[in-house]
């Protein structure tokens, strides 16, 4: 089977449909997949990717253990909710619905990123990188993210929230820590993660590695080696170059090396950045003839930088303008 790629979200954020396109419009040859809930299973249909619902999966044994045994560990400082909901709660949940997912649906290896991940690529191009790990890894090796090999890493990670959520020992242990030192922090899936490669000796690599002269995108706001630069918006991100053929470039800080990128993680940004990525992204296709293959060192034809202060100012415009439009227009068919 094709491994899937598989993103999780509840609600119905602005960014979604963003995500959704370019991960379809990037890899034809893939099923893409929203586990979501009822508010985001039209944008799904719309953007062609299956929708998939979360209650599908709360009759899995391994989520009916983790009902009965978790429990929220914060410190004071530290806000769990988000629209309503128990952030840390889903953090740790959303694992068991894409176990459920992968099981029911005999999957062996596939992908998941968070939902504001652009995916530019085809990742199937890139899946024999990692054939030798268990799986990749985001947020600076602290959670699983990327390329998962199969059902077995999932189910045992599933297995050692459930037994973490049982050692008394340790969630005091977490617990004093949140008291005393970082009262901002909460126990959720990324230190369950860490704890999970550890004890049972993960085979894992960063998802952000430079292999064969491309990367993914850890997150836009962070360095990873790569040089930055400042935005309208008052936040430093990774410098893109939006390089012909609807290809997206950093540039290493200490070489000065291009690499290709084949996501962008857009945490932390404003919508129009979605759109200006997803915009380029249909351009794929169109590159000269004269520009040649890829090297991950130089292009043969100049890479356009972004422009943010002016596409700002654009966009903003922009998206006012077409919010007065679809208002007028509700109000005329009313």
């Amino acid at each position: 089977m094709n491994p899937p790629v598989i993103f999780c979200h509840y609600g119905n954020s602005e960014y979604l449909r963003y995500t959704l396109q370019c991960a379809r419009l990037n890899n034809p040859g893939k099923e893409i997949v929203l586990l979501g809930d009822p508010t985001n299973r039209t944008i799904a249909k719309h953007c062609g990717v299956r929708h998939v619902s979360f209650e599908d999966f709360n009759d899995i044994d391994e989520i009916k253990v983790f009902d009965s045994v978790y429990r929220l560990v914060q410190g004071k400082l530290h806000n769990t909710m988000r629209d309503g909901r128990d952030w840390v709660n889903f953090v740790f949940r959303r694992w068991f619905f894409i176990y459920g997912f992968i099981v029911r649906n005999n999957a062996k290896g596939f992908w998941h990123f968070d939902s504001d991940n652009m995916i530019v690529e085809d990742l199937s191009t890139h899946e024999s990188k990692f054939s030798a790990y268990d799986c990749t890894e985001q947020c600076d090796g602290s959670c699983m993210n990327g390329y998962i090999s199969g059902p077995a890493v999932v189910k045992n990670y599933i297995d050692k929230i459930n037994s973490l959520f049982q050692r008394a020992d340790f969630l005091r242990e977490q617990q004093r820590e949140f008291d005393v030192s970082h009262p901002e922090f909460a126990f959720t899936e990324m230190r369950a993660y860490e704890i999970y490669r550890e004890e049972n000796q993960i085979r894992s690599i960063k998802l952000a590695t430079v292999i064969d002269g491309s990367t993914f995108d850890d997150c836009i706001c962070l360095e990873n080696g790569m040089t930055m630069e400042g935005t309208r918006f008052g936040k430093r991100i990774k410098k893109i170059y939006l390089a012909p053929g609807g290809f997206f470039l950093c540039e290493r800080k200490d070489t000065c090396d291009t690499v290709q990128m084949n996501s962008l993680n857009l945490s932390w940004v404003p919508l129009y950045l979605f759109q200006l990525v997803l915009d380029h992204s249909y351009r794929r296709g169109c590159v000269s003839s004269q520009t040649g293959p890829f090297t991950g060192r130089t292009l043969a034809v100049a890479p356009v930088p972004f422009e943010f202060k002016v596409r700002y100012w654009i966009d903003l415009v922009d998206s006012y303008l077409r919010g007065l439009l679809q208002y007028k227009t509700r109000h005329l068919e009313q």
